[in-house]
């Protein structure tokens, strides 16, 4: 579907309206393929976790804890996005703090790797992307076929003594295809067999009320971490190459140094419905250039441009649009610079939390105690409807009811009086604003 099409679907706020019958047809039928197609999968993938069993029966395995483990070379490995990627980094940190000699590699996919690039603790950053195997097709073409096997490789190359699927079930085929002879996961989230050291339970389990950072903890501490209160507060690392970068970057766009410096994050994937309505971030980016003076720039990817247009269409003042101009670490740079950021659940929302950047976090059907920011520099605001929050993980965050009022009843003039707040000078504390 062309991007115009696209947006002949969505209403002046910019949300999905209610599909024809047709397309929620069409939307049926794709799901259910894809239910039978992963039970397929792991059915074929449960044969071979009973050939890894019987394989690794009888191995004199040592306890993961720093007095009877002693690894060499660690594979943490996460194929999800942005924001996942960033708040998984606390496995990381927590493990070169267990095994200070140990070399630890992260393996992630190619749009979100480079979010990484500045971390001292990670020796290598190896990127993959098993998405091209979503399709049938992708099993007839060589290409992907080489690939597969030049990552195989070069993981064995390394001789991981221990790799930790830090979630799902691509993270679990790539963590035996490294060759470790210890693998560590969430066992419900793997397939039969793939995990030598199986951590009981799984993300988002019904019964929980967890955090993503909490999570990605349990298994550092499985690993032989001693977890400290800190460590639930991610930190990513800003290369000096990059802050220079963005410095020339925003005064090549005209970037007033004396006056606030404020992010706008306006998109995010997953799920429209995260999103802020398009006229109300109009008229938010235009109070704030007009009654705090302050530089407004539109963060985002080159995708995200129709949507960022959108907006200005609507605006009567003119902000700075950096979107599809930044790597991921110029974005990260660019955050870290910023006096404030306001977004959306969003990859550059966890971004922000992890440079140190003062933020505001706008929920509507995901629950930010699930996967909100984790700063002491945040403040969240959601309105507590009555079917708030509604994701479940399964699927993109959208509206079942077509109308996302969960987002609507957060007001421009609710946003600007926090901004008010948290602008330079002030002292806000983390909280959550049920409007």
């Amino acid at each position: 579907m062309t991007q115009s099409a696209q947006w002949n679907n969505r209403d002046e706020y910019g949300y999905p309206t209610r599909p024809a019958s047709g397309r929620k047809l069409r939307n049926i039928v794709v799901q259910t393929s894809k239910r039978l197609l992963l039970a397929t999968i792991y059915g074929a993938m449960s044969v071979v976790g009973a050939g890894l069993r019987t394989r690794d029966a009888g191995k004199n395995a040592q306890p993961l804890d720093p007095q009877h483990f002693h690894p060499q070379r660690i594979l943490v490995i996460r194929m999800d996005l942005i924001g996942d990627l960033t708040l998984s980094l606390v496995v990381v940190r927590t493990l070169k703090r267990a095994y200070p000699e140990a070399e630890i590699d992260l393996l992630a996919i190619p749009s979100s790797a480079p979010i990484a690039t500045a971390d001292p603790d990670l020796t290598n950053i190896i990127s993959y992307n098993p998405n091209i195997w979503r399709r049938p097709q992708a099993l007839f073409q060589g290409k992907n076929w080489r690939e597969a096997l030049a990552l195989r490789k070069r993981l064995h190359e390394r001789h991981y003594d221990l790799a930790i699927n830090v979630f799902g079930p691509w993270a679990a085929i790539l963590a035996v295809l490294s060759g470790a002879p210890r693998r560590l996961g969430f066992g419900k989230e793997s397939y039969p067999g793939f995990m030598t050291d199986s951590v009981p339970g799984k993300h988002w389990d019904t019964h929980d009320h967890k955090h993503e950072v909490d999570y990605c903890l349990e298994l550092a501490q499985a690993a032989g971490a001693t977890i400290e209160p800190g460590d639930r507060v991610p930190q990513l690392f800003v290369a000096p190459q990059a802050s220079q970068q963005i410095e020339h970057l925003l005064q090549q766009e005209g970037w007033n140094a004396e006056q606030p410096l404020i992010a706008c994050h306006v998109s995010s994937n997953n799920g429209q419905s995260k999103r802020w309505p398009i006229p109300y971030w109009a008229k938010l980016m235009d109070r704030l250039i007009r009654e705090n003076g302050a530089n407004v720039v539109l963060t985002g990817a080159q995708v995200d441009l129709p949507l960022i247009e959108r907006i200005t269409q609507r605006m009567q003042e003119q902000p700075i649009v950096l979107a599809g101009k930044t790597s991921l670490p110029q974005l990260a740079a660019l955050l870290q610079r910023a006096d404030l950021l306001i977004s959306g659940d969003s990859g550059p929302m966890h971004i922000g939390a992890a440079v140190g950047t003062p933020l505001i976090a706008i929920h509507g059907p995901t629950d930010p105690a699930l996967s909100g920011p984790v700063s002491p520099k945040a403040t969240i605001l959601r309105s507590d409807i009555w079917c708030s929050p509604c994701y479940n993980a399964r699927g993109p965050a959208d509206c079942r009811f077509f109308t996302t009022q969960c987002m609507k009843d957060i007001t421009p003039d609710q946003v600007f009086t926090v901004v008010q707040e948290k602008l330079p000078g002030t002292h806000a504390s983390v909280q959550t604003k049920d409007t």
